[in-house]
């Protein structure tokens, strides 16, 4: 077989797959956009009695994990001190911090520092320093000696009083009704045990007190893409994936669970850079080996606001590291892989994930090399070249579209007009360098095993 040859098959092979990915994306974009349009239909009939009587609300432990996060942190616990919700207690997880994180959050909310014994229901380093505060909501800060992510949310788990525990960013707000909404899986399902919400960016957004109170329109090209990029994945995947009860990623930024259903599976995993997928993994594998009913959910109203990166650099950083962590989780529960015992999850989800998010990167940058050399080399004619452009690039921007217009019937409260036909036009140039880039910066490192926390550089929120 001649190098012609072997080019002509990687083209038909890269042509196909690029075919199907478009074809599955559109599906699950359509599958999601009546999903939703059902999803607030049946809100505003869901009984009041379940929205409004604070006597079904059940209990949240909210867990702030934190590590050198000084510009952020108390404008992100004073929004968690002004939500819409009876009972929750706020817990920092200091994660060895070098800057002035327990410093900040010591002083602006008048901590003490106590003697608070806990239970180890999970494994976590032990504790440095307790410190407590007097005020209506109880405000408790732990600081420890750095040991990753998954083990300041475990130490968060074995400190937390409440059956339900939510994860939070310390980089995060949330919207005031964001408790009520995201806990409304538990309070109509039993078996539900975890429960994802709605990640929205907050570069662009003013707050006071702790409180959002306008949304400007973004100006900074790298925001406006990557708004774009949550708005698919939000409104996309999640949605759709919920529908047959096989999402396999909530968000660390926010997730709010059951606390006895992850001490049964043993609490997070350390050393790795995707916590917040391989412990949803580990709680479908747990429970369908275990034939036990359980439920996971995803709630697109209850929203979090959360900052992005606004450098190329913190933002490779945060791409390759999301990408090796698909990888440990996908290769940790490879035995999920087209196998019956695990239902939808192992038949359907597994495979999107493989396919559709960790080998993508690697197949469009190879296609793209190939198409072009293809061209180039005069393999293919124009014709054929263009219209290989046309499916790329047309069918991601048809599926953002979607999402962009379903965002702004939806979610009219944090969006407008401007902001709207704004994402759209850019939408169009995400396709010309963006997407490509963002898959090569996916692909770095991908080898790398070490665990990191995901340093980022915080900007200081906007304030009135």
């Amino acid at each position: 077989m001649s190098l012609v040859d072997i080019i002509f098959l990687i083209n038909e092979f890269f042509f196909f797959y690029m075919f199907l990915y478009a074809l599955v994306f559109f599906a699950t974009t359509l599958f999601s956009a009546f999903n939703l349009d059902d999803f607030f239909k049946r809100k505003k009939h869901m009984s009041q009695t379940v929205i409004n009587n604070k006597a079904n609300y059940i209990p949240i432990s909210i867990l702030v994990p934190a590590y050198n996060e000084e510009v952020t942190i108390v404008d992100s616990i004073n929004s968690l001190l002004n939500l819409d919700y009876p009972a929750y207690e706020i817990i920092i997880v200091n994660d060895g911090s070098k800057d002035k994180t327990v410093t900040e959050v010591i002083e602006n909310f008048n901590l003490k520092q106590v003697s608070k014994p806990y239970r180890r229901l999970v494994e976590s380093n032990e504790a440095l320093g307790t410190y407590e505060g007097s005020g209506d909501v109880k405000i408790i800060l732990v600081d420890k000696a750095n040991g990753g992510k998954s083990d300041a949310l475990n130490m968060g788990i074995n400190v937390s009083s409440f059956p339900t525990f939510l994860c939070v960013d310390a980089d995060s707000m949330l919207q005031v009704d964001a408790l009520q909404r995201i806990v409304e899986p538990f309070l109509e399902d039993d078996t539900t045990v975890a429960v994802g919400g709605n990640i929205k960016i907050s570069n662009h957004v003013i707050i006071d007190k702790g409180k959002i109170l306008d949304v400007e329109n973004p100006k900074k090209p790298l925001v406006i893409f990557q708004m774009i990029e949550y708005l698919r994945v939000f409104l996309n995947s999640r949605i759709s994936l919920n529908g047959i009860n096989g999402n396999l990623i909530i968000s660390g930024a926010f997730g709010l669970y059951n606390k006895q259903a992850i001490v049964n599976i043993g609490g997070y995993t350390n050393g790795l850079m995707g916590e917040d997928m391989e412990i949803i993994m580990k709680v479908h594998s747990f429970y369908r080996k275990n034939n036990i009913p359980y439920k996971t959910s995803y709630v697109p109203d209850a929203i979090c606001w959360t900052q992005v990166p606004e450098d190329i650099s913190t933002l490779k950083r945060q791409r390759r590291r999301w990408h090796v962590g698909l990888g440990q989780s996908l290769r940790m529960h490879k035995y999920m892989f087209l196998n019956p015992k695990y239902g939808l999850v192992g038949m359907v989800s597994f495979p999107y994930f493989l396919f559709f998010e960790y080998l993508t990167p690697f197949l469009e940058i190879v296609g793209m090399v190939t198409i072009s050399l293809s061209y180039l080399l005069g393999i293919i004619n124009l014709q054929f070249f263009l219209f290989y452009l046309l499916v790329y690039m047309g069918y991601n921007i048809i599926v953002s579209m979607i999402s962009i217009i379903i965002e702004r019937y939806m979610f009219s409260s944090t969006t407008n007009t401007r902001l709207t036909l704004k994402l759209i036009f850019y939408s169009v140039l995400e396709s010309f360098g963006y997407r490509q880039v963002m898959s090569l910066f996916r692909i770095g490192n991908i080898f790398k095993k070490s665990h990191q926390w995901g340093e980022m550089t915080r900007k200081a929120r906007k304030r009135v």
